[in-house]
Order: structure tokens, then sequence, then C-alpha cells
């Protein structure tokens, strides 16, 4: 009669270890304001994705980064012709060092089709004056 019960319970911990269960940070925990100005910019990206909003994109990002570029030239016209729309994020790791920060957060979404995604994305920020602004994200 135990039998069945070890074996769920194996299994719980597996998963558990195995990073099967992901725990998140709560937003409403973040205590020190540079971190909940990351996650500010992360969800002012998502909004930008959404709308499609290039001047967004421009005040979030760093002056000179790459993905900028890309954003406007590959990435707006492949997110408006599939009809993707992208859901706020949950924070999973956060560290900063200085003027420096990265960031990873899970990403959900779909397109017009109804195919739904989950995004792993890793975001890197530096500090411009005052203010934080993303110098690029990655996602897998």
């Amino acid at each position: 009669m135990k039998k069945p019960y070890l074996v769920f319970l194996f299994l719980f911990l597996f998963m558990l270890t195995g990073g099967c269960v992901k725990r998140g940070i709560d937003p409403n925990t973040l205590k020190s304001p540079d971190e909940k100005a990351l996650y500010d910019l992360m969800v002012a990206r998502c909004h930008a994705l959404n709308t499609k909003d290039m001047n967004l994109f421009r005040q979030i990002y760093t002056k000179n980064s790459p993905e900028l570029e890309w954003i406007e030239n590959v990435g707006i016209p492949m997110w408006e012709s599939n009809g993707m729309n992208f859901n706020i994020p949950s924070l999973t790791k956060i560290s900063i060092i200085d003027n420096d920060a990265a960031a990873s957060f899970v990403l959900k979404g779909n397109n017009r089709s109804g195919k739904s995604f989950v995004y792993s994305v890793e975001a890197l920020y530096l500090k411009e004056g005052t203010q934080w602004k993303i110098e690029s994200t990655g996602h897998r």
C-alpha cells in the first residue's frame, strides 16, 4: 500500500530537483529601486512588442544597442505578419553589479494562428547616467 506513495514522492522530488518545478521571483518583493527598474523595463519591452512601437523600443534600449536595428528591420515586420502577442513576464533571476545587470524572465505569448509558446529570455542592462536601459536580449 505504501509503494504507490513512495513512487509519487520520488517522482515529485525528481521534478523539484530536476528543474521541472520552477520558482519565480514575485515582482512585489523586489526591494531595491534598481531591481524594480529592471523588471519595469522588461514589462515595457513586452508592451513595445505587443504594440510594435519602435519609439518605445528606442526609449528602453541603450543608444547603441545592436538589437534596435534588428527589431526595426526584421522583428517588427515578423511580429506583425505573425500576429504575435506577448504576456507580461515572470522574473526568475536578477543580478546587479555596479552599472551592469542581467536578468532572466519567462515570457509567454501566442500568435494569430493560435500557437502558444514560452520563451526563457535573458536580458543584459546598462546604466546610462541614472537610468537603466536594455542593452540586448536573447531567448531560447
